[in-house]
């Protein structure tokens, strides 16, 4: 009995062992765990986690469906279609950023420069008489807030002219360059393509900042077959990474957080190959961006789920109706 009982003792160590597969998206929901990351939280906290990098959203929810990752942090539309796809695998297991809900989180933005659009009444205006196309994912919490946005004022804008891209930044650069109309962009996007300045750079304007609606947050989806002492240790090491950021100054958690923001929201900049006058301009921005209040991972709050889960519903994005306790892990 004793070979069979170390063999037992092996497979189950080996299966404690294996670390726990999670994508990010560039979003600020994503930070605190890069950061948990990069300086050794999840270790300390006995838990060996690997970040598994994916060019997109639509990637990231494949791999969570093939059994690629065992979890991703992601918008909270995402999340209820996901569940919806998979009601036995995937479940929410907390909130991880909490938008402030003052106008300072997104903005709907506009280059004047090419869309002679001065206010969000001209804008509405503009669509009756002009093609107007804004750059915002598809089935997702951005769609979501410019669908409540035109509720507020009384106007239905057509679907169809919503450009669906997931890749923020392409989405910034089409309306930087005229491309599309405007923009539904969150943080730190918002301030970045505002300060960002070059030869040429069209001006920008803020054509709403959604202050008065609820903005829904970034959560993390795991998978159900994951164990609660293991996605305890994930939040416990999620919530120290927290508290270390509140209890920074800003040069220390530009210092330290800085390189994992511009790699997760910026791919591709590179500050140490840059050239003098390309690292200025980025720098520059980078100083002008906000720091948000980062909270710690908590509960989801039944009634931006209703909100959600509605809107998705009444869209066509949601073959069925959820409740919340088809969504949320248990205790949670």
């Amino acid at each position: 009995m004793r070979p069979r009982f170390l063999l037992f003792l092996a497979v189950s160590i080996g299966v404690c062992a294996a670390p726990v597969r999670v994508s990010l998206p560039p979003l600020l929901g994503a930070l605190p765990i890069a950061l948990a990351q990069r300086t050794g939280l999840f270790a300390a906290h006995d838990l060996e986690v690997e970040l598994v990098p994916l060019p997109s959203q639509r990637d990231r929810i494949l791999a969570f469906q093939a059994g690629q990752i065992e979890a991703m942090v992601t918008d909270l539309t995402s999340a209820l279609l996901l569940v919806a796809s998979q009601p036995k695998d995937a479940a929410i297991a907390a909130v991880l950023f909490l938008p402030p809900q003052d106008g300072t989180h997104l903005a709907l933005i506009t280059p004047v420069t090419f869309s002679k659009i001065h206010s969000l009444q001209e804008f509405l205006e503009a669509t009756k008489t002009r093609r107007i196309q804004i750059a915002v994912p598809r089935q997702s919490d951005l769609e979501f807030m410019v669908d409540q946005l035109f509720n507020q004022n009384g106007f239905s804008f057509p679907s169809e002219l919503y450009v669906g891209q997931d890749n923020l930044l392409l989405n910034a650069t089409w309306t930087l360059f005229g491309m599309t109309t405007a923009a539904v962009l969150p943080q730190p996007y918002v301030d970045y393509l505002l300060h960002y300045e070059f030869e040429g750079k069209p001006t920008l304007l803020v054509l709403a900042d959604f202050a008065g609606l609820p903005i829904p947050p970034d959560v993390l989806v795991v998978r159900r077959s994951l164990s609660p002492r293991t996605i305890e240790r994930f939040l416990a090491a999620v919530r120290t990474a927290v508290r270390q950021i509140q209890e920074m100054s800003r040069a220390e958690l530009v210092s330290l957080a800085m390189p994992v923001a511009i790699e997760l929201f910026f791919p591709g900049v590179n500050l140490e190959t840059a050239n003098p006058e390309d690292r200025a301009r980025v720098e520059a921005a980078v100083d002008a961006l906000r720091i948000p209040r980062f909270s710690e991972p908590s509960a989801l709050d039944p009634q931006i789920f209703d909100l959600v889960a509605s809107w998705a519903k009444k869209k066509g994005y949601l073959p069925r109706s959820l409740s919340y306790l088809d969504v949320v892990l248990p205790g949670q």
